[in-house]
């Protein structure tokens, strides 16, 4: 496993993306060395850390011989090359976004889902190339994003720019073929479920019991980024199930744009089935609950044909889930909910029959 340390800029010392960024690394296969983590009100706007961190950063980096840093935050291209003009150019710096994108490319695939990421890395990385250009007397003005290879900075625009639009025109065409799927199956007369929710509640886990399946769990964030669909017989009703893209704190427009393919079967859902993990403390499970229905309300619109699942209620007590189930009322106010633990398979029988009254409804 690679090194590397973290460096976290909150504004108090518990800040759920230090967790995040701990839980990234390692689905990601870095062995996380150190952390240097600032509490301040404002990051620092030429190093995002102040002048004392990064110091205190450059020892650690030489005292373990580390040639990765890993930031909870997102960088602006003028502190990321600050940062890698004093770290020194055979530093690897990844901040949240880039870290979240390489989880994604450990996890791919499908050729779509790689276009999808490399879009996405594109697309993030090409206003550091333009800030490379005001940064005077920075080593060679050149520069190496992924594996793109050491290009002089213009020349990496003007590639960038044609990879881009022809990504995109492949990907819009990937697009139409995916709708014009959903649009088969609502004709065939199939209505869509889609499991949807935060990463690591259970979504595939779910999945695989309800199809049969045995889609590989367990491996931490972003298990699933390609959409996956299996037709579900049930109480009478067939019906296809999806298992979708799992959602983070504060989740990149620009990973949202990217996985598009993921979301069309969100979007287009009858019944979407949201997870939330009732073994999380209360407040990291309201985050999240805040989170997901948020985005839902985004891509999906209104919740009149959500249900949340609270799962892993294995893990919990009865006052426990009494209370949880308390705030999911007081957060989705309109919605089913269904206590369950997909792993030893509890209240699983009821989720479906909740699943198919709705799709009567629908």
């Amino acid at each position: 496993m690679e090194k590397a340390v973290i460096v976290g800029v909150f504004k108090k010392s518990d800040d759920f993306r230090l967790h995040e960024v701990e839980e990234l690394a390692k689905n990601s296969g870095y062995l996380i060395v150190d952390k240097v983590i600032q509490i301040r009100s404002n990051p620092h706007s030429g190093y995002l850390i102040g002048p004392g961190k990064l110091q205190e950063l450059k020892g650690r980096l030489k005292k373990y011989g580390i040639r990765t840093v890993l930031f909870a935050n997102e960088l602006r291209p003028g502190q990321y090359f600050r940062l890698q003009k004093e770290l020194g150019l055979d530093v690897n710096i990844l901040d949240r976004v880039l870290l979240i994108l390489d989880v994604f490319d450990k996890r791919a695939s499908t050729s779509e889902a790689k276009l999808q990421i490399e879009l996405a890395r594109l697309k993030y990385t090409l206003p550091w190339a333009r800030e490379l250009a005001r940064l005077k007397g920075f080593g060679s003005e050149k520069m190496g994003f992924g594996s793109l290879g050491g290009y002089p900075y213009k020349v990496y625009i003007s590639f960038a720019k044609k990879r881009v639009k022809a990504i995109e025109e492949k990907l819009e065409r990937l697009k139409k073929r995916q709708e014009e799927i959903v649009v088969r199956r609502k004709e065939v007369d199939l209505p869509i479920v889609a499991l949807t929710g935060y990463t690591q509640a259970g979504k595939t886990t779910l999945f695989n019991l309800l199809t049969k399946e045995s889609k590989v769990t367990g491996l931490g964030p972003f298990t699933t980024l390609e959409t996956c669909a299996r037709r579900v017989d049930a109480y009478g009703k067939s019906f296809i199930i999806v298992d979708s893209l799992g959602f983070i704190d504060e989740m990149p427009q620009l990973v949202l744009n990217a996985f598009h393919a993921t979301l069309v079967e969100l979007k287009l859902a009858d019944v979407i089935t949201l997870l939330v993990d009732a073994s999380e403390t209360p407040s990291s499970m309201e985050r999240k609950l805040k989170t997901s229905l948020s985005i839902i309300s985004e891509v999906a619109g209104d919740d009149k044909h959500l249900i949340v699942a609270v799962n892993k209620i294995d893990l919990i007590g009865d006052s426990r889930l009494e209370n949880s189930i308390k705030l999911v009322k007081r957060l989705a106010i309109h919605c089913d909910i269904v206590p369950v633990s997909a792993k030893k398979s509890v209240n699983v029988s009821f989720l479906l029959k909740k699943i198919v009254e709705k799709l009567e409804k629908s």
